[in-house]
């Protein structure tokens, strides 16, 4: 492959519509993204999955050994991740695969991520305006969606959202509509909701990509919060070797930062936990009921700041549970 996306820049210009896909990666895997062209001087700033498509190709050069790098742009949600990568690893997107199963995902997973950040403007680029229904209303302007999303966010500032199911249903030369399953966590002064959200969305053709014309919420489910086990609830804390109880009693410090990583209904499988001690992490265990079932939920840390929950997210979501998040609080 190389040489070739250096020659089809050259024809096609640095500004062209160009997009790219990653291949050559396992699913399951991650493709890592450079802050320099090169893999021994260089630091990752980024992970691309499996399949990712609406690659940007910004220049390619090629190092001293004679590969190519190319500087990339990709979107992240309301963001964009860039970096350098090896040319090996891209290939142009076909026009069939403007409109694959796997553009669409790539698209949704950005829709949803972005609704996680406090940006309205960063999200209005999702929709096409009027929306033809969303929520109840039908028609919906961008000034009415601003304030539906402003009165959500107010209440709910921290969300995270996990895109897990996708079924195209109809596929129209103007128009494709989905399913998607949406599980999600909102949190806010003092109190939290979780639970499933089942959506049909129709997208239209946008350029390279595409725009959200109409959501109708198929099932909204609101999942019931979890009671303690019983009034001598404990947490159990790893520590090395050892492991010791805290009674329910005792307060954990609010100030601290911790990584969800996992909630189980059965007994956590001990190599799970295991790769989160040799990544050097402490972890703890919190027992909660939830109906006639207890559930299990994995927390790495306490870490004493912002900046090193973050660094150390990076390396949990690589390396252990993708889907894993952040939390201030441990309820």
């Amino acid at each position: 492959m190389k040489n070739i996306i250096i020659l089809m820049l050259l024809l096609l210009g640095f500004g062209h519509a160009t997009k790219y896909e990653i291949v050559h990666i396992k699913r399951g895997k991650a493709l890592n993204v450079r802050d320099t062209p090169s893999l021994r001087k260089s630091s990752v700033v980024g992970r691309l999955s499996a399949y990712t498509t609406d690659v940007s190709v910004k220049e390619c050069l090629e190092d001293k050994r004679g590969e190519e790098w190319c500087y990339i742009n990709v979107p992240r949600g309301g963001s964009h991740l860039e970096g350098w990568v090896n040319s090996y690893y891209l290939e142009p997107m076909a026009k069939t695969s403007k409109f694959s199963r796997l553009h669409i995902q790539n698209f949704l997973q950005n829709f949803y991520l972005a609704d996680q950040e406090n940006f309205l403007d960063k999200l209005q680029v999702f929709y096409a305006f009027p929306m033809q229904q969303y929520f109840r209303s039908r028609n919906v302007s961008l000034m009415e969606l601003r304030q539906k999303k402003v009165l959500f966010y107010q209440k709910w500032p921290k969300r995270h959202y996990r895109f897990t199911y996708l079924k195209i249903l109809k596929r129209k030369h103007n128009y494709i509509d989905v399913q998607t399953t949406v599980r999600w966590r909102v949190e806010g002064h003092g109190d939290y909701e979780a639970g499933k959200d089942i959506q049909k969305v129709r997208l239209v053709p946008s350029g390279n990509t595409f725009k959200v014309l109409a959501i109708k919420y198929l099932r909204h489910t609101v999942y019931p919060k979890p009671k303690p086990v019983d009034e001598n609830s404990t947490l159990v804390i790893n520590n090395e070797a050892n492991q010791t109880v805290v009674p329910k009693e005792e307060p954990l410090d609010g100030k601290k930062f911790y990584i969800k990583a996992g909630s189980f209904f059965s007994e956590i499988n001990k190599d799970y936990l295991s790769s989160i001690s040799k990544n050097g992490f402490p972890y703890m265990i919190q027992k909660v009921r939830q109906d006639d079932k207890v559930i299990r939920r994995v927390f790495i840390g306490p870490f004493n700041s912002e900046e090193a929950v973050k660094k150390a997210l990076t390396v949990v979501r690589a390396k252990i549970n993708e889907y894993a998040y952040i939390q201030t609080v441990i309820k």
